[in-house]
């Protein structure tokens, strides 16, 4: 439901202008970024098409495993750690998987997964620019896509590990921010900017792997969070085709759970009442 007084039209229009607004400040956000970080560094992938199936058959058969062995007795549900411990688990064999491709097939061998020699600081420093630059553009994402769901598929449930963390105990939090902040985060900018994205870019040429990839990571992310998390892929997308470094998108990453968490930990009524709305993802 929406707060009193608040037509779905309107929450949509306000979307709508903070995207708008976003992609006016677009051309000076990037010239922003080129200025502290000038010059793009090429990235040709030297794996395939087979080595990103063998990944993902990895990575789902470990979460499958995962489940069988360690199964949710019935009547109860994972709290938000256990959920996240499996995900991380799972995303850490497929990384392990990717990093032995890489070492294999690249010169530089795992180096060549964004961590190759390079200007690391300057483009952790250019992606969190970018990123809040562009913050508002993807708040605009999550109201408008909310929005548009209550119209054409109202009953859409919140993003499920949102509503984990909301009853997280106090003694649970520094795990959940380790493995949220650091660990998922990491693991999941390798498998999908580090590993699948170059491969799709020289491919598809860069706009249309920058989206394919986007595309997948917003999906994984179910129907409530799809659309924001495609935004924000994007974003982590252009970082990394500018820097190929594994680090800055890491950072951005990061950062934007971190605040997710921030809000859910200092602000929990808040956090209730905008989880409710669809306006916290990740």
């Amino acid at each position: 439901m929406k707060p009193a007084g608040i037509h779905w039209n309107d929450a949509l229009v306000v979307g709508l202008a903070l995207i708008a607004a976003s992609l006016a400040l677009a051309p000076l956000i990037i010239l922003l970024v080129q200025r502290i970080h000038p010059g793009r560094n090429v990235f040709f992938a030297r794996w395939g098409f087979s080595h990103v199936a063998l990944t993902l058959g990895v990575t789902l058969a470990a979460l499958l495993g995962i489940h069988q062995l360690f199964p949710v007795a019935e009547g109860e549900r994972l709290d938000a750690v256990g959920a996240l411990l499996r995900t991380a688990v799972a995303l850490a064999l497929g990384c392990a998987v990717v990093v032995a491709f890489a070492g294999q097939l690249a010169p530089e061998g795992a180096r060549s997964l964004g961590l190759a020699r390079g200007r690391h600081a300057s483009a952790i420093a250019a992606g969190l620019l970018a990123y809040f630059l562009f913050l508002p553009g993807l708040f605009g994402v999550m109201i408008a896509w909310k929005s548009l769901l209550d119209r054409i598929a109202p009953g859409v449930e919140p993003q499920g590990v949102m509503t984990l963390m909301l009853e997280l105990e106090p003694s649970q939090r520094l795990y959940a921010v380790l493995l949220g902040v650091l660990a998922i985060p990491l693991l999941e900018e390798l498998l999908f900017r580090a590993f699948l994205q170059p491969l799709l870019v020289q491919n598809l040429r860069d706009r249309l792997g920058i989206v394919m990839t986007a595309l997948v990571f917003g999906l994984l992310h179910g129907t409530a969070a799809c659309v924001p998390v495609f935004a924000l892929a994007l974003l982590l997308g252009g970082i990394m085709l500018r820097t190929q470094s594994l680090p800055a998108v890491w950072a951005v990453h990061g950062l934007h759970n971190a605040l997710m968490f921030v809000v859910i930990f200092v602000f929990p009524e808040a956090a209730r009442s905008l989880q409710s709305h669809g306006l916290l993802v990740w």
